[in-house]
């Protein structure tokens, strides 16, 4: 992901949650502001432009579902809801509202991290300039312009959904990223596959990627994958 310095709004009634969201993704060059009750929050983003907000729902003064109502009548910015609240119906009622996506508590912060990132991915795009840039991790480089990936200089032979799955991974190094995430970056269907699917689909490209003794693709139990060079 480009360092573009993204400005986020974080809304939480619990100061100690807040504070981690906002040094979680501080440490990915973002600046983050936060508040503590719907109604602060919205005068603060009327007062400043930021590039994304996450939200709590339960609030004191005005809650997250008024807050983002609000919102959606003046701005399209991304918005996250991060609650307890993790019935389907206040899923389906967040996202109704306008809501990019709806992370339930309790959360890891390294996937919340990863969601931005991708919610701003997909809603600002890359920078021309960044996105024909080469991605390397270890033996392999990656040239998005060509559509190639080498290993050690060869040219590795994939398929257009390993092609997807590994350009996704490659410009979200170290980072952990969901099953969803995965699959609306590279599977080109409005169909959801399965987990086994997307199992069997990572083990074909761990396959063609590895190198030696070095694996680049690592299941992290309990959230999905990440990709480094260990």
């Amino acid at each position: 992901m480009p360092d573009k310095n993204y400005k986020v709004l974080v809304v939480d009634d619990e100061p100690q949650i807040a504070g981690l969201l906002k040094v979680c993704l501080e440490m990915h060059n973002m600046k983050v502001k936060e508040e503590y009750d719907g109604s602060k929050a919205y005068e603060l983003f009327n007062a400043e432009q930021f590039d994304l907000v996450i939200t709590d729902i339960m609030m004191p003064v005005m809650d997250g579902y008024e807050l983002v109502e609000k919102i959606r009548k003046q701005s399209n910015v991304p918005v996250l809801f991060l609650t307890a609240k993790g019935d389907v119906l206040d899923r389906i009622k967040g996202l109704n509202l306008g809501a990019d996506d709806y992370i339930v508590k309790p959360f890891d912060p390294m996937e919340v991290a990863a969601r931005v990132l991708s919610t701003l991915r997909r809603c600002y795009g890359y920078d021309r300039q960044e996105e024909g840039k080469e991605l390397i991790c270890g033996a392999l480089r990656l040239n998005p312009s060509l559509k190639r990936l080498y290993k050690n200089d060869e040219s590795v032979e994939l398929t257009a959904l390993e092609y997807r799955m590994t350009e996704f991974f490659m410009r979200n190094i170290g980072q952990v990223l969901t099953k969803d995430q995965i699959y609306e970056s590279a599977w080109d269907s409005d169909k959801f596959p399965d987990d086994n699917s997307i199992m069997v689909a990572i083990s074909k490209l761990r396959a063609k990627i590895s190198d030696g003794e070095k694996e680049y693709i690592h299941t992290i139990r309990g959230l999905g994958y990440r990709m480094e060079e260990k």
